[in-house]
């Protein structure tokens, strides 16, 4: 038997491909600006490479999830 934790991924991949024909254009672009806002860390440094990583691993793997759904979605990149 599959447990919780798979249950609540399928059922999340299934809602993400249902999305697209479930929006219209206007709740569609509202998502996906929703996503943009979060597909970047915003840690009010200028320079990308001054940002030291060490200890930020899940907010960057979170950001990239973010990506990664804005994509499977269809929306165009920040």
């Amino acid at each position: 038997m599959q447990d919780n934790g798979d249950a609540r991924q399928i059922a999340h991949a299934k809602l993400i491909d249902a999305l697209p024909g479930l929006l219209d254009a206007e709740g569609r672009r509202s998502l996906c600006d929703w996503l943009a806002e979060r597909q970047v860390m915003h840690d009010g440094q200028e320079d990308p490479g001054a940002v030291i990583v060490e200890g930020l691993e899940l907010e960057l793997a979170i950001a990239q999830v973010f990506r990664d759904l804005a994509d499977r979605l269809g929306c165009q990149a920040p």
